[in-house]
């Protein structure tokens, strides 16, 4: 049924994460598409989505892809939610996919997310007007499974993808912040230099080019002057022109040049207090100013009402010290002077009262006795030769400071200032933990598309995983009648607790039973034994996997008493995942391995594994051909119907299949084509063939009976299409020879 427009549409969302709302083309799908319809011996088969409002097509074999509208959808929600399949009858829901409308029997499987939601439907369909969907309904069935698990794999592509996205967003921060510490760094450097305020402009723009890469800049001392080139040339040559008046920001779109007519990105900043411009210019027709070069350039305006006013103060030791004393006020910093005999003769700044301390306290104090509690303050002593800066970061009651040193002159102390940079730190330590993180994440992602066998593909998993898990070790258990056994093991662990282990884990643990309830199981220090403690264990978390029948468990384990961090029960979680997968796609596997070599009738093997296997026989040594073709079975069908035919090839199958020893085999080659592979020479196959077929008379087929013809290798041959030949001329003489007896 159509929801009201309002209503929300999960359908919508689970197509989203998958990335699938668009009508594009999907080749990992199309495969799939491609490999149902030969498995299923059908002409088109299509994955078909559907919301509220929209019908489309975003991957299929034999159609293209394509949207089909609201109206499809709304005749696609009254569909069946279990497999179903139409013969003759119209389904005006996919008369678009037909064109014409020529069909003649299709058949759907619902495709359902892990929360229940259904988004759509698998489709098959034959030109035939008959098709046995009954025998193909696992088939489709598993497609379906198949299909879901190409969306799940995508839905965990795009969520790698946003914490790229995020990582990247976070080092876009970081590196904002770094811009701007160090313009007010470089503003800051000019304040000790004896400089006018010409002076000063010339520096802060000649800095700020340096740290923008400008190709030129320059400063206009008046309106409408021409402004003093000081980047690259410092030789106060004229610079270009600038105009009078308009946006304080121009890329080179906007039609300014250079004198010489090259075009460029130009950008003015206006002096507070003072009728001039400082002037910053690329070249290019590409030249443009970035976000990060547009903030700088804002944080410019801001440093350079400050450096002019310490300029213009620079003479008065009472200016300077209240700029200073509103600094110390307002940032988080520490200013200190230490004597000749390293007492502290000044110590100012807000980052004081963050450590706990007051002025008075530490006044005529050492560094040793104020912080010798909280810091080791060797390298702070270390000796300045002068003029000779230092520069750490130390951390101090949990904050982060980048402190300066500089020796004084004339044998005196030192002078030191620290800025608290916890926060930029902190945003670098998250950035790499996210980087970190999403690293991992894209390993077990790509972990995920190996091939190779369920240990091989856990152990690859585990190997990327245990770096992000520190101090642990990490095991995959299997079930093994009433115990949990480890399969694979990955990680450095204290032998008695690996003994513990191999030796398995009952059923009957409480935490067991849990994880056979399908619950992540998480155990801390006093959860554990003390006896595994003692051994070395300190903690576990238990991940239990589960495909079909079979249960595993991934556990991760700790050397140390460690808590679980949530981005560590995440990757855990992910790893399971993997290995999830890994079950899933190996049972799938087999799955279509046997049914590609098996007849669905009779449940012998079909045509391609009688030629395989009769191959491998030749190459083994003496083998019998048996061709048996069955007598009847038209006038049964056509008496008794295709049903009781069939039953009768059935009962043909159970009693060539009470021939068999070991190595031989029975397969159905085609309609009532049987073939038998025999060990050795044809001495006792027809004997014990016109015996065993006594059971299909026996099954109330009286009228039934058989033609059978043989031929040996080597005997008659090694050729296997000559030696098939043989054997079916055999057969037709036999048949024969009966037609004329009766």
């Amino acid at each position: 049924m159509i929801q009201p427009p309002n209503a929300p549409d999960p359908r919508v969302d689970a197509c989203a994460g998958y990335a699938v709302l668009d009508l594009g083309v999907y080749p990992d799908l199309d495969r799939v598409c491609r490999v149902m319809a030969g498995a299923l011996g059908v002409e088109h088969v299509a994955v078909v989505l559907a919301t509220a409002r929209r019908c489309w097509v975003p991957a299929a074999a034999g159609w293209t892809p394509r949207d089909l509208g609201q109206r499809a959808a709304e005749q696609l929600s009254k569909a069946p939610r279990s497999p179903a399949a139409w013969a003759g009858a119209r389904l005006p829901a996919f008369d678009a996919l037909f064109g014409d409308g020529h069909w003649g029997a299709a058949a759907t499987t619902p495709l359902t997310t892990p929360g229940g939601v259904q988004i759509g439907l698998l489709l098959a369909a034959s030109a035939a007007p008959r098709v046995d969907w009954d025998r193909s309904a696992a088939q489709l069935h598993d497609g379906a499974a198949l299909i879901m698990q190409v969306l799940e794999a995508r839905a965990a592509s795009v969520q790698l993808d946003r914490g790229r996205q995020e990582r990247e967003r976070l080092a876009g921060r970081l590196h904002q912040a770094t811009l701007t510490a160090r313009t007010f760094q470089a503003i800051a450097d000019l304040t000790a230099l004896p400089l006018d305020e010409d002076d000063s402009l010339r520096g802060a723009a000649q800095l700020t080019a340096e740290l923008i890469s400008a190709d030129w800049a320059g400063v206009q001392f008046r309106p409408g002057g021409t402004p003093e080139s000081v980047w690259p040339e410092q030789d106060g040559r004229p610079g270009p022109p600038l105009p009078t008046s308009g946006v304080p920001v121009l890329d080179a779109a906007a039609g300014w040049t250079f004198p010489d007519g090259e075009p460029g990105a130009l950008a003015c900043v206006d002096v507070p207090g003072r009728a001039a411009r400082l002037a910053f210019a690329r070249r290019g027709m590409d030249a443009r100013w970035s976000s990060s070069d547009r903030q700088v350039l804002r944080d410019l305006t801001w440093a350079l009402r400050h450096l002019l006013s310490f300029a213009a103060q620079a003479s008065a030791l009472r200016g300077l010290e209240e700029q200073l004393q509103f600094a110390l006020r307002n940032l988080p910093m520490i200013l200190w002077v230490t004597d000749a005999r390293g007492a502290l003769a000044v110590a100012e700044g807000s980052g004081l009262t963050q450590l706990g301390l007051r002025r008075e306290q530490v006044l005529g104090r050492s560094l040793d006795d104020v912080l010798g509690g909280t810091l080791n303050v060797t390298a702070l002593r270390a000796e300045l030769g002068v003029g000779q800066e230092r520069r750490q970061e130390v951390t101090l009651a949990g904050r982060v400071y980048d402190t300066h040193r500089v020796r004084l002159p004339d044998g005196g102390g030192t002078l030191g200032v620290a800025f608290d940079v916890t926060e930029l730190v902190e945003s670098r330590a998250q950035a790499r933990r996210a980087q970190r993180h999403a690293e991992t994440l894209l390993d077990l992602t790509q972990v995920m598309a190996l091939s190779g066998s369920l240990p091989e593909v856990t152990l690859q998993a585990l190997e990327v995983l245990l770096p992000a898990l520190p101090h642990s070790w990490m095991v995959l258990w299997f079930r093994e009648g009433p115990l949990l056994r480890p399969l694979v093991s990955c990680g450095e662990q204290p032998e008695a607790i690996a003994q513990w282990q191999r030796r398995g884990v009952p059923l009957t643990d409480a935490f067991a039973q849990r994880l056979l309830a399908g619950a992540a199981v998480q155990l801390n220090p006093p959860d554990l034994p003390e006896r595994l403690r003692n051994e070395g264990l300190h903690g576990a978390l238990l991940m239990p996997v589960r495909a079909g029948e079979t249960l595993m468990v991934l556990g991760a384990y700790r050397r140390e008493p460690l808590a679980w961090s949530p981005v560590e029960r995440d990757l855990l979680s992910v790893a399971a995942r993997v290995v999830q997968v890994s079950l899933e796609r190996r049972d799938t596997l087999a799955e279509l391995r046997s049914a590609a070599v098996t007849d669905s009738l009779t449940g012998l093997g079909n045509r391609r594994a009688f030629e395989a296997d009769l191959r491998a026989a030749l190459a083994r040594g003496p083998v019998t051909l048996v061709t048996l073709d069955v007598d009847g079975l038209k006038q049964v069908n056509d008496t008794q119907g295709h049903a009781r035919g069939d039953e009768l090839l059935r009962s043909v199958a159970r009693a060539l299949g009470n021939l068999l020893g070991p190595d031989e085999g029975a397969y159905r080659v085609g309609g009532d084509e049987f073939c038998l592979l025999l060990r050795g020479l044809p001495g006792r196959a027809l004997p014990d063939l016109d015996a065993a077929l006594l059971s299909v008379k026996a099954d109330g087929f009286a009228q039934a009976g058989a033609s059978a013809g043989s031929a040996s290798a080597p005997l008659d041959g090694q050729d296997p299409e000559a030696l098939w030949q043989l054997a079916d001329e055999r057969m037709y003489l036999e048949k024969a020879r009966r037609r004329q007896v009766r």
